[in-house]
């Protein structure tokens, strides 16, 4: 039932005020339910409701759940309910009775005998008792989402009142609406904020000229600046002094360029040193399409340079290690095929001194420098022939780690007199011996030498040195001289052969020798 109308119509000063002053408050409530008992106590004030309530259709569209319940509506609860005591809001309400009908029919409704009202179907334990209501729908896009209603006016309400009510209708909605733009926002700046400093990239923002407004913690952690001193452009206290107008010239085409992006070295805030970071920016635009600042992240890629850079040397010593290993092999087989004799022997030859230079290889690549032990060098050698260490052999010298391109050499040389002792000489005859030796030297102009011995004594036959020069003599004679700038002694006499390589050495392998011998 609805009652005659009471007074004029709203539009004056106090309903305008109470507008107002829901658009305004709003801004500062921190939660819905603080907005919704600010909007309730505006309409209360206005209407003279004892107590009212602020719900929300669910998208289910079959049930309620409260936004608010106003400071005297929790007031005038009387029960012992656990949840009203705590202050906690009713939620999942069927939409039915009195009030599901603002909903379900869309429109206002006044109630001034809700006891005989037919769809009445009572009120909770411990609610006030409902003498009179006034229920008024929020519409979002034209359809209602939402409701407020209103309980025991002192005289019933009227037209009045209900107009009041619908003209705060639409402050409530686009204060609710503003309300969760705003906590959207706010949720959504946080989700960035953590997600920002949750990456390794340093992140900033700027405006067209390079000016920074804002740096991430990641930066300030990185260079040591401070935001304060980050800003403008302070950030350039953290750029190389090298790279500083490649960083000015950087923002030039700001204007004309989707995307900048440059490499450049900032320094470390703590150790002092500068690492190389790529920097990007990304230009945001208005509705327009102007740009309005520059979203920019600088990424570590100081590891990943030196990597390259390494990479890069490797690929270069590859190639020269490649060219090298290939004369090598061709000079090894022109020789071979030089030095004459049955196919079957000449195969054999090639095959063992390309099965020497191979061990040699082996040995280089598996290690990150690429130097070669030269003790295991000698014993890959002996033991490719059987040879092992007892009272007829002796291999005795320090730590010594050769160059790749020296081991090769030396392999080589050490593959031919070991072949040749296999033959003719210590290793062939039971009574022979070998010894092999090597030491650093110092010289008196503090030049450092690496003297390898070979000696075999022992051989019951006089060794007749050859009439044709082979590959063997030929290599420690002439190449190892050539190629290694080293100083060689052959001699084929009386019990065995005697060879001594006296190699340049230096100073700072000889100090690291020295330091190991020491320690």
């Amino acid at each position: 039932m609805s009652a005659p109308p009471r007074g004029p119509l709203p539009h004056d000063s106090h309903v305008l005020a109470g507008i107002n002053r829901i658009l305004q408050e709003a801004l500062r409530a921190s939660t819905e339910e603080e907005l919704g008992q600010l909007c309730l106590a505006v309409a209360e004030d206005l209407t003279g409701a004892a107590f009212s309530f602020f719900g929300e259709r669910r998208d289910s569209h079959d049930r309620l759940d409260h936004i608010a319940i106003s400071e005297r509506g929790w007031a005038a609860y009387a029960g012992d309910d656990p949840d009203f005591s705590q202050r906690q809001l009713p939620n999942g309400m069927k939409i039915h009775g009195i009030f599901g009908q603002v909903i379900l029919q869309d429109r206002s409704m006044i109630v001034n005998d809700p006891a005989n009202h037919p769809d009445r179907v009572g009120t909770p334990e411990g609610h006030p008792m409902l003498r009179n209501f006034l229920g008024v729908p929020l519409r979002r896009d034209g359809e209602t989402f939402a409701m407020f209603a209103l309980g025991n006016h002192p005289t019933g309400f009227t037209e009045r009142e209900r107009a009041i009510a619908e003209e705060l209708a639409p402050a409530i909605v686009q204060a609710l609406l503003r309300k969760r733009a705003e906590v959207a926002s706010r949720a959504s700046q946080r989700r960035l904020l953590s997600l920002i400093e949750g990456i390794p990239q340093l992140v900033w923002t700027a405006m067209r000229d390079g000016q920074w407004t804002w740096v991430s913690p990641q930066w300030v952690a990185m260079t040591g600046l401070s935001v304060e001193e980050s800003l403008g452009h302070g950030w350039l206290a953290a750029v190389h002094p090298d790279d500083r107008d490649a960083a000015r010239r950087f923002w030039n085409g700001a204007g004309e360029h989707g995307e900048l992006a440059m490499e450049g070295r900032l320094r470390h805030g703590q150790t002092g040193r500068y690492r190389w970071f790529k920097t990007r920016a990304t230009p945001v635009r208005d509705d327009h399409g102007t740009i309005v600042e520059w979203f920019g992240t600088s990424t570590d890629i100081d590891t990943l340079r030196r990597l390259r850079e390494r990479q890069e040397t490797l690929v270069a010593e590859l190639q020269h290690r490649v060219r090298n290993i290939l004369t090598i092999v061709r000079s090894i087989f022109t020789r071979t095929v030089e030095s004459g004799g049955p196919i079957d022997e000449i195969s054999d030859h090639f095959r063992g001194r390309l099965d020497s230079l191979a061990r040699t290889q082996v040995v280089a690549t598996q290690t990150r420098s690429g130097r070669v032990d030269l003790e295991n060098l000698i014993r890959d050698e002996l033991l490719g022939v059987g040879a092992i260490e007892d009272d007829r052999l002796s291999i005795e010298g320090p730590d010594i780690s050769l160059p790749a391109d020296t081991a090769e050499t030396m392999g080589l040389a050490i593959h031919e007199l070991t072949t040749n002792a296999l033959k003719y000489g210590a290793l062939r005859h039971p009574a022979g011996r070998l010894s092999i030796a090597w030491a650093i030297e110092l010289k008196s102009n503090s030049e450092c030498e690496l003297i390898v011995k070979w000696d075999e004594t022992g051989v019951p036959a006089m060794p007749v040195p050859p009439v044709r020069q082979g590959f063997g003599t030929e290599l420690i004679r002439e190449a190892l001289p050539y190629g290694l700038g080293a100083r060689t002694r052959l001699e084929f006499r009386g019990g065995g052969v005697l060879c001594v390589i006296t190699l340049p050495w230096a100073a700072d392998d000889a100090d690291a020798l020295n330091r190991s011998t020491e320690g």
